[in-house]
């Protein structure tokens, strides 16, 4: 994933701050290009956007966690997960440390990816009664399940040349943009014209007012995102099949 332009320059625009190129070196792009992941990720962990929402089979962890006894399982949350939704059937559940913790048996989550992919490396058995000291993930082209193996020790000691990671082909390589709706973007732009005002601008009330402004487009996609979940929610006919209305 790159970082895109349009948004940063709009953003800095708001700011009052001269526009950037793709080609350019300068401490204003290095600030911005350190401030839109990490604007982005956070964005995506606040709404539950439209456009990024996937829904998946949960895998029971086997990494070793302390045992929650009010819940009966604990799933791994999967790898792109931004903000977890719902499970099926609307199982009550709480997110610790990454793990998903229900009663719900054969969990699948509805969640908001960040698009997050897994680079692949190549797989081992970990040997019977073995404490791993390094956990390493292993994953096929982005859309395929997620896989991760228990190594018990590091890559060195598994058979074998260990593949060599690729250049980098863009901003972010271990991210992809998702096809997520246009408030998300007009969200990202708000947001991160409010940071580049604390660290840019001289004008100390702006950095609130930009503030303010990211606010309620986010409270704008909250509302849409409800909206679009209570539409899919099948109401129960029992009452009115049985007072003979339907």
């Amino acid at each position: 994933m790159n970082m895109n332009l349009d948004i940063v320059n709009r953003a800095l625009f708001a700011t009052g701050q001269n526009l950037i190129t793709a080609d350019e070196e300068s401490s204003v792009y290095n600030l911005c290009k350190s401030y839109y992941l990490t604007t982005f990720l956070e964005a995506l962990s606040e709404v539950e956007w439209v456009g990024g929402r996937k829904r998946d089979k949960l895998a029971r962890t086997v990494r070793p966690v302390l045992n929650n006894h009010k819940y009966r399982f604990a799933y791994d949350m999967p790898f792109d997960c931004a903000k977890a939704i719902e499970l099926q059937n609307n199982e009550y559940f709480i997110v610790e440390d990454r793990l998903i913790l229900t009663d719900a048996l054969d969990a699948e989550l509805l969640y908001v990816s960040n698009g997050r992919i897994l680079k692949p490396i190549k797989t081992a058995v970990m040997e019977l009664g073995m404490l791993p000291e390094h956990e390493y993930f292993s994953a096929g082209p982005p859309g395929t399940k997620q896989d991760y193996t228990f190594y018990p020790s590091g890559p060195v000691d598994i058979e074998g040349e260990m593949p060599e990671d690729p250049e980098p082909d863009s901003d972010y390589p271990d991210y992809i943009a998702l096809d997520y709706e246009p408030k998300f973007f007009e969200y990202i732009e708000k947001k991160l014209a409010a940071k580049l005002a604390m660290k840019l601008s001289d004008q100390p009330k702006l950095h609130k007012m930009l503030f303010d402004e990211a606010l309620l487009v986010k409270q704008e996609a909250i509302d849409a995102s409800r909206a679009s979940r209570g539409a899919k929610v099948k109401e129960d006919d029992w009452w009115a099949s049985e007072l003979g209305l339907c």
